[in-house]
């Protein structure tokens, strides 16, 4: 987007306006972005949207910044196959990614790669099997000076990103290393540089985090951190690339969840696109350990790659979560759900209830009453389990879905309280 200063975008854009020959695209009027959305079909028989073209022409509210994807297509309409090739072209710049402001970033969100982002449930067995391990003291002093121990946490704004600022003392303790970990990751750790005083991290993603002050590697302190959003919140991501989504301009909410029509256009020329939405109250009062939970799903284009069409819904609370995955019914066999702070894999458990037919709507009810999980699809009890312990308060729900995807009914209730996340 011109916007956002890049010189590289900019001449991208200005060789267009000479291709096309109508003038600055500062004076271009609708109709001539119609044409050139025309133009580019033509040449490369691929389509960008006028909302699209709008956009990357800065003719609307920079809210968003264009995707690889519209890079690309930009870039082999001008004549350079796609937007590395062009920023090669143009050496006086760094890298190609750098031309991306914050709606589209390469590699890492928070130093976490995208590939975590696919993963991150699954990536709980690892930061939880921290958490079930007592602490290992191999000093005295240790054991005598942990009641001592401050660590505390406050976060700047509601939704995500979000800025936690974490308050720390360890007295006099005795360290090599002083670090805090932000969440399941052990080598997202923030290093600090004295007994005490104050650090800041920054959350790219919302959710549950197990937060930790680490003092010559072991757990002193941990805390849950709940980072919630405003409202639906998503980002597609694809590969290593990936876009925060604009709720305002890109998430339908009324009746189905859904991308709006002209987000799906611009996708149709990349069907890789992974989908993650969520929808977390920043204020979860709903009973964990007695709720009630209806929904109807359906992924309408999976991804090229994609062979068993995986979905992941995580009901996120306020300490732990629950995780549960659907796939196509040759796939089971690689389900995994997350429960009691351990994995279940579909390969030691009948989770054959959970495969379902590709494209059509499913529906998933789940009933926990004191504590005792039942979960049925498509009308037929899949899986039970008693948990051991509740997982505070819930705030709501994420998903990821291996392709773009529509959600129809998702209400919440503990009797007293109610979430009805899709708007009727």
């Amino acid at each position: 987007m011109v916007s956002n200063g890049s010189r590289i975008l900019k001449e991208l854009l200005e060789e267009i306006e000479g291709i096309f020959d109508q003038g600055r695209g500062s004076e271009w009027s609708n109709n001539d972005f119609e044409r050139l959305s025309e133009k580019i079909l033509e040449t490369t028989g691929k389509r960008l949207s006028i909302t699209t073209l709008k956009r990357v022409w800065g003719r609307t509210a920079p809210t968003s910044a264009p995707s690889l994807t519209t890079l690309n297509i930009l870039s082999e309409y001008a004549g350079y196959g796609d937007w590395r090739k062009f920023c090669r072209s143009n050496p006086t710049e760094t890298a190609p990614s750098e031309a991306l402001n914050t709606r589209t970033n390469r590699v890492l969100i928070n130093g976490v790669s995208l590939m975590v982002v696919v993963l991150i449930f699954t990536a709980f067995l690892l930061f939880n099997s921290t958490k079930n391990n007592p602490i290992q003291h191999t000093e005295n002093q240790l054991y005598n000076t942990l009641d001592s121990i401050e660590f505390s946490f406050s976060k700047v704004t509601a939704g995500y990103p979000n800025t936690v600022i974490f308050k720390y003392d360890i007295g006099n303790l005795q360290y090599d290393s002083l670090t805090i970990q932000q969440s399941w990751d052990e080598s997202k750790r923030i290093s600090l540089s004295g007994p005490g005083g104050l650090v800041t991290g920054t959350y790219y993603s919302p959710g549950y985090f197990l937060t930790k002050l680490m003092v010559n590697d072991r757990i002193v302190r941990e805390m849950d951190l709940y980072i919630p959003t405003e409202g639906w919140q998503g980002i597609l991501f694809s590969g290593t690339d990936f876009t925060y989504l604009d709720p305002a301009e890109e998430i339908e909410t009324e009746e189905v969840l859904r991308l709006h029509p002209d987000t799906l256009e611009e996708l149709n020329s990349n069907s890789n696109s992974y989908l993650y939405l969520a929808n977390l109250s920043p204020n979860p009062a709903l009973e964990s350990s007695n709720f009630r939970l209806e929904t109807e799903f359906r992924v309408i284009q999976p991804t090229k790659r994609s062979i068993c069409q995986f979905v992941r819904m995580t009901i996120t609370g306020t300490r732990e979560v629950l995780s549960f995955q659907f796939g196509i019914p040759g796939c089971v066999g690689d389900l995994m759900f997350f429960l009691n702070k351990k994995m279940i894999s579909g390969r030691e458990n009948d989770l054959s209830g959970f495969g379902l037919v590709p494209g059509g709507w499913a529906s998933c009810n789940i009933v926990c009453e004191n504590n005792h999980l039942t979960l049925s699809v498509n009308g037929k009890k899949a899986f039970e389990t008693q948990l051991a312990s509740d997982i505070g308060k819930i705030g709501g729900v994420q998903w990821t879905f291996e392709g773009t995807a529509e959600i129809r009914v998702l209400n919440l209730t503990d009797g007293e309280h109610h979430m009805d996340l899709i708007n009727k």
